[in-house]
């Protein structure tokens, strides 16, 4: 591999941690851009002494995410925000912060440039907000690097995860734990560790340059099946029951107003979509990865829900 440094953009988030412990792994140096510097310091320690270090770039100020490039010769923008608040928005982070990224990784002259977006960027007749800001963003990659290798990924899961951890708690507390309308919308859960390795093979291979790539686990699950899944991984005896869209869509309306919303209105709206990848889209098996499956991974972060926590011996492996 030719590339020696590499700049990962959003890499004190749940994504940009697994990346940047997998390109550590690969004894490559990386460059950690981010807006808020304290909240990266932690994730030095997934590498030899000065291998990681941590730089202050805003993607609002194009000059300093020049400055974070620089002496790079890949970039990972795995930057994103979950909901809107002050003058962090949508289409400020996601869609304007990949135009700047893209410019100025063109204008340094970097080898590669991969792209972290999520399935459905491709529905350009949808009017979720959040959707049509990572199709902007897919955009602006392509415009102004126009050999970007994109990733899509379903759903990704790991310790700090939203979807899971969120339901776990729901279980624990509620007496029933809620799927919007039916449940009958489908995930295919990736596991953020398989996305981190992905990331690493996409760079040792030139060919998966101009290539936009699906992530999805090895399973595909309805979202009543996925609460089903949690609720045996915590060992309760709970109800699933629906929730209309358009009230669980009310509630999100309101949610929003909080400091950190529980949920939004564009994520109930995407909870009633199909969300996994094409089966003729290159996805993890084209790099080379086995898919790790959810049931493998779960009972590692999900005991804590419990009865009686983690050290609880009677409940299933």
């Amino acid at each position: 591999m030719s590339i020696r440094q590499v700049t990962v953009f959003g890499g004190s988030g749940f994504l940009g941690r697994a990346i940047v412990r997998a390109l550590a792994q690969e004894g490559l140096l990386v460059r950690v851009a981010v807006r808020r510097t304290e909240l990266a310091e932690p994730i030095k320690t997934a590498g030899d002494v000065g291998q990681i270090t941590v730089m202050r770039a805003n993607l609002r100020i194009p000059l300093s995410v020049a400055a974070a490039i620089t002496g790079s010769q890949a970039v990972v923008n795995a930057a994103g925000i979950p909901f809107q608040r002050g003058r962090q928005r949508y289409q400020t982070v996601h869609a304007d912060g990949a135009k700047a990224i893209a410019d100025a990784a063109g204008a340094a002259g970097v080898e590669r440039l991969i792209h972290v977006s999520g399935i459905g960027a491709d529905r350009r007749d949808s009017k979720n907000r959040f959707v049509q800001s990572k199709i902007a963003a897919e955009d602006a990659i392509v415009s102004g690097f126009p050999s970007a290798t994109i990733f899509r990924p379903s759903v990704v899961f790991g310790p700090d995860d939203a979807m899971f951890n969120r339901l776990g708690r729901i279980a624990a507390v509620a007496p029933f734990v809620p799927v919007v309308g039916s449940g009958s919308a489908r995930v295919q859960p990736v596991f953020v560790g398989d996305l981190g390795k992905a990331v690493v093979a996409a760079l040792s291979k030139p060919e998966t340059a101009k290539t936009v790539f699906e992530l999805g686990g090895p399973r595909i699950y309805t979202y009543r099946e996925i609460a089903a899944l949690v609720l045996r991984e915590i060992d309760r005896d709970k109800p699933i029951i629906g929730v209309p869209a358009g009230l669980m869509k009310l509630a999100a309306f309101f949610a929003e107003f909080l400091p950190v919303p529980p949920i939004t209105y564009d994520q109930v709206d995407l909870l009633t979509w199909d969300n996994v990848a094409r089966p003729a889209a290159p996805g993890l098996a084209a790099l080379g990865i086995e898919a790790t499956a959810a049931e493998a991974i779960l009972p590692t972060y999900l005991d804590r829900f419990r009865i009686g926590g983690r050290y609880n011996q009677h409940a299933p492996a």
